[in-house]
């Protein structure tokens, strides 16, 4: 039931809108007014419902101009809320959607597309101290492009997620300094480029928003190409100054710790045309390959290999010349050399010498012919192998025994051989 005073008070009611006054719309068709419990209704009624132009009157300064779709504020509209914040725009099914414009009641205010009541689309935010954003919103969030610039000259171009810079972007600092990169949360994060208000430049990645990981710094006064951590130097790099000096090696905390280690090889032994006698075949498995499958190589001595000339043919003259001059000697002196290892062959040396017609009538032996028959023939080989460097020698040694005599017999020299293995490989 609507009273002579509430009625008075719609009537007198001051419309924010054109065209929504209580005059204006009592001359609509289907104009009427309902009171509830908690608000009034003037403007076009159907079936009962707030349907077409009319104002709504919630109480406590909360008030609706605008058009009404079967009870539900549906197309253009203004709406005034507690704490002085207001819409204008485009609703649908009693939400903002489209085109609308909310200002909040310390002058902020949002202008741009809507849906279900979000900001939501291409709009503009303008801040309390002059900060704005314009750009995509996704559910009341810039997300998307946008460009975000701060009151102290700050500007930021680029991909948003979430309100966050994320993804490429632009930005210029208040100090004239330049980053273009790639964002993560808000950070530079990732490859990017910083532009210093000085002239110097950086190219590089970046972690948090400091430069981490491999990077190249160039200013007026030096050069530095190398790994970077929390902002500073730390890993391998160089250091190169306007000068042409440079530092090339580990830094730590900006701090140059320690030179690059250059390999070198030292020659110990002067280089001699010394040609080797004997090819040793190597018949062991170099150290890198497989013990199952050996590789016979041939492999020449190193100058680290010691050579020792085996003269062979000098003693053999030699004794021979002796036993020459024996008047009365039946001798055969045989020198077998031992088998050194598997890949060695047997070499026999057989050498005999007789001399006939000559008859000893006493049982005692030639002085002279048990002075050189008796001697010790030693021939000595020393042989020093790559690998081991161990040393095995090959002994021969030939010694001639006691003559007999018989009755009608010639005199018979009895030779014993004596045969000295060689060591055996510790």
């Amino acid at each position: 039931m609507i009273d002579n005073e509430m009625l008075q008070s719609v009537m007198n009611y001051k419309n924010v809108t054109e065209g929504y006054s209580y005059n204006d719309l009592s001359q609509l068709k289907n104009f009427k007014t309902i009171l509830s419990s908690d608000k009034i209704y003037f403007g076009q009624v159907f079936n009962q419902k707030r349907h077409g132009k009319g104002v709504l009157l919630y109480g406590q300064g909360h008030i609706y101009e605008g058009e009404f779709n079967n009870n539900r504020k549906h197309g253009q509209g203004m709406e005034i809320f507690q704490q002085k914040q207001s819409y204008s725009g485009n609703y649908v099914n009693g939400r903002p959607e489209g085109i609308g414009k909310f200002i909040w009641g310390n002058g902020e205010y949002y202008d741009g597309e809507w849906l279900n009541g979000c900001k939501h689309g291409y709009g503009t935010w303008i801040g309390i101290k002059g900060d704005s954003y314009s750009g995509q919103w996704a559910y009341d969030k810039p997300h998307g492009q946008g460009i975000h610039k701060w009151i102290n000259g700050e500007q930021y171009q680029g991909e948003f997620k979430e309100c966050l810079k994320h993804g490429f972007g632009e930005e210029i600092f208040q100090n004239g300094d330049k980053y273009v990169g790639m964002y993560q949360n808000g950070t530079p994060e990732g490859d990017g480029e910083y532009f210093y208000q000085s002239g110097a430049y950086f190219h590089g990645q970046f972690q948090n928003g400091l430069k981490s990981g491999y990077g190249e710094y160039r200013s007026i006064n030096y050069t530095y190409q190398g790994y970077y951590l929390n902002d500073k130097k730390n890993g391998q790099g160089e250091l190169i100054y306007a000068d042409g000096s440079s530092k090339k090696g580990i830094f730590y905390n900006d701090i140059f710790e320690n030179q690059e280690s250059t390999k070198s090889t030292i020659i110990t032994q002067p280089n001699t045309n010394t040609q080797p006698i004997f090819d040793i075949p190597n018949t062991k498995p170099p150290l890198h390959t497989s013990q199952t499958k050996p590789i016979q190589e041939f492999i020449q001595p190193q100058l680290v290999n010691k050579t020792v000339t085996i003269k062979r043919n000098q003693q053999q003259s030699k004794l021979t010349s002796q036993l020459n001059k024996l008047p009365l000697m039946n001798t055969k002196i045989r020198s077998n050399s031992c088998r050194q290892q598997a890949f060695e062959t047997q070499r026999v040396f057989d050498n005999n010498y007789t001399k006939k017609n000559h008859f000893v009538t006493s049982n005692e032996a030639s002085p002279k012919a048990s002075s050189i028959a008796t001697q010790t023939l030693i021939n000595n080989q020393t042989i020093y192998k790559n690998q081991n460097q161990k040393e095995f020698t090959f002994k021969f040694d030939s010694t001639v025994g006691k003559f007999t005599s018989r009755n009608g017999l010639k005199r018979v020299q009895k030779q014993k051989h004596q045969n000295i293995s060689p060591e055996k490989q510790n």
